[in-house]
């Protein structure tokens, strides 16, 4: 009896040793055999390298180019937009037209967060050229000279609630002419820039004094005033009296869009 009690106990531990094998034993695939390299042994397939002149072309052909602080531009349309507020509480003669930040918002009728070297740029994107022929100072007598650049300004109408847009001369008076100022636009002289080695980068005037367009002649803006009145300051003054003119609301500039193209 005792013996076959040692035989059965012998079977069962045999039995179950295989059970155990065969659950260690891993599970046969049902991946084809001889049909090349798995994929994890398979090369990426190298990046195509850019076309220069592909990346190039569909730039110049995009909508717009968009630069920091509201800036955009048309190159197919041939504009530049900025957006900015309007200054409207202000009282005093002015000597810019335009100014950034660290610029002398007290004697302007625009501000903008954009920098004038990225006007600069665009103006040259919508293919108008700065002078060659620098000017220098304040009240030069000397004309400056560049491309000629008409200046317009979009904005809600205060009476209509429209979207209306006006050259931005309907919106100054010159008190010698007594009237706006002639409709001749400014003209693209590009401030100076200066490379610094010790900075390892170019310092750009304009955006140095924060002054982008003047109305007192200033060679450090982008774009300056060639009117005969542009080498006097105090000439300009805001017209209160322009249609439509928007105000400020809760202490809260107007914001308009500024439109610079190529005068016709």
């Amino acid at each position: 009896m005792r013996w076959m009690l040692v035989l059965t106990f012998a079977v069962m531990s045999a039995g179950c040793g295989s059970n155990n094998e065969a659950q260690r034993q891993p599970a046969a695939s049902n991946a084809p055999v001889g049909n090349g390299p798995t994929k994890s042994n398979t090369a990426p397939e190298p990046n195509p390298e850019p076309d220069p002149k592909r990346d190039t072309a569909s730039q110049r052909d995009a909508e717009y180019v968009s630069f920091e602080g509201g800036l955009r531009v048309y190159p197919a349309k041939r504009q530049v937009e900025m957006d900015a507020v309007m200054l409207s509480e202000q009282t005093r003669p002015l000597e810019f037209l335009v100014v950034s930040p660290g610029g002398a918002t007290h004697e302007a009728l625009f501000a903008t967060s954009a920098r004038g070297e990225h006007l600069k740029r665009g103006l040259e994107i919508v293919g108008l050229s700065e002078s060659t022929e620098k000017r220098t100072g304040r009240g030069y007598f000397e004309k400056p000279k560049g491309d000629r650049v008409k200046i317009s300004v979009r904005f809600k109408h205060a009476d209509t609630g429209e979207q209306t847009t006006v050259r931005v001369e309907d919106w100054l008076t010159d008190f010698r002419l007594k009237e706006k100022p002639e409709p001749v636009g400014w003209v693209f002289t590009g401030s100076f820039e200066q490379y610094k080695p010790d900075l390892n980068r170019s310092i750009f005037e304009a955006d140095l004094k924060g002054n982008i367009v003047a109305l007192w002649r200033d060679s450090s803006c982008v774009l300056d005033n060639d009117r005969e009145s542009g080498m006097h300051s105090d000439v300009y003054s805001p017209n209160p009296n322009a249609p439509g003119i928007p105000r400020a609301e809760r202490g809260q500039p107007a914001r308009v869009v500024l439109i610079f193209e190529p005068h016709e």
